[in-house]
């Protein structure tokens, strides 16, 4: 199993939208939000992603195609 950190940015109009919810449901992954800032403008969230290495590039590409920008946190990728 892999481990990833991630920054994720919603934009305005996709506060409200479901997105990990849909990458737990459409992906072999677990998400782990660490720390989230919402407001109805913007959400900001720090979360872990726990998975193959494949689906877990699944699942951010997923995420980058809704619309939500997507930084590593530190460039830490974990391997157990």
């Amino acid at each position: 199993m892999n481990m990833i950190r991630l920054q994720l940015i919603y934009p305005e109009e996709k506060v409200k939208e479901p997105v990990l919810c849909m990458v737990c449901k459409n992906f072999d992954v677990i998400v782990n939000i660490r720390k989230a800032q919402v407001s109805k403008d913007t959400g900001f969230l720090l979360v872990e992603i726990d998975g193959e290495a494949e689906e877990i590039e699944r699942a951010i590409d997923f995420i980058q195609k809704q619309g939500v920008e997507v930084q590593p946190i530190e460039g830490q990728i974990f391997t157990e």
